[in-house]
């Protein structure tokens, strides 16, 4: 875990059988001053889709890729201005796009097709921005409340939209794994970004479907309310979805109450 003047955090991922099976995911958690003093943080969770080949290389991939996007980025930062907050929009979407054409480079053939969801948070001071490929999630826990910021692209959370079937039904439905969107699947993907302010007290929780396809929303509420720290929290999570039916991330993020 990291300390930071705006925020504490903390990120870990797992294999479904820890020792026995690869871990197909991904995580990426770091924060800084840019070149004015500006407290940032780029938080990444990516999920290889299973059943492709080298689902793990792929979210790999897209770690690296905005990684080393936005390493030359902060430094130039010395503003919060919309034109600031703009921009960081376009490089946060140039750099997934960039993440797709990276996967889709490796893949030779179509019997070696790789894939991989995103979800990710980019902090700058208090400002949020969200986005977003495939079924990996971002919630905002704000006073006893828990928000999911993204949109699945699966085809249950369509058919849910859809009403065709209930949130309830999807979490067991026999499609539930199948995606509409995903790094790597497609020359461009669909990639939905959010922008919110954040406020002393907030959480924010980045997870793969090992965490919210075992744990309900009312569930993960509940251990928010509770929770002391993203350091105390996170193992608790972790051990509560493991049920070694898939791979487990995330990454827990909270600004503190202001103290007089």
């Amino acid at each position: 875990m990291q300390n930071q003047t705006n925020f504490l955090f903390a990120a870990t991922t797992d294999a479904k059988r820890p020792g026995k099976s690869q871990n197909q995911d991904a995580v990426l958690a770091t924060a800084g001053k840019t070149g004015n003093g500006l407290t940032y943080g780029l938080f990444v969770v990516a999920d290889g889709v299973g059943g492709l080949k080298d689902g793990s290389r792929a979210s790999q991939t897209i770690i690296n890729t905005l990684s080393a996007h936005f390493a030359t980025i902060w430094p130039a930062i010395t503003v919060v201005s919309d034109h600031t907050i703009m921009r960081l929009r376009q490089q946060l979407k140039k750099a997934i796009y960039k993440a797709n054409e990276a996967i889709q480079e490796m893949t030779n053939t179509s019997d070696e097709r790789m894939a991989s969801t995103i979800t990710c948070a980019i902090i700058l001071d208090q400002v949020l921005i969200v986005a977003n490929a495939g079924d990996s999630r971002t919630y905002l826990y704000r006073q006893g409340h828990l928000e999911q910021l993204t949109q699945d692209h699966s085809l249950v959370a369509w058919l849910v939209r859809q009403e065709q079937i209930t949130a309830e039904q999807a979490l067991t439905h026999p499609y539930r794994n199948v995606l509409t969107h995903a790094l790597g699947a497609t020359d461009k993907p669909q990639i939905d970004l959010f922008t919110q302010r954040l406020f002393p007290g907030d959480w924010l929780l980045l997870c793969s479907d090992g965490i919210w396809g075992t744990l309900l929303d009312k569930t993960l509420a509940d251990y928010l309310q509770t929770a002391v720290s993203p350091e105390q929290l996170a193992p608790i999570l972790m051990e509560a979805a493991q049920d070694h039916s898939d791979d487990l991330s995330l990454i827990l993020v909270q600004l503190p109450l202001q103290t007089s």
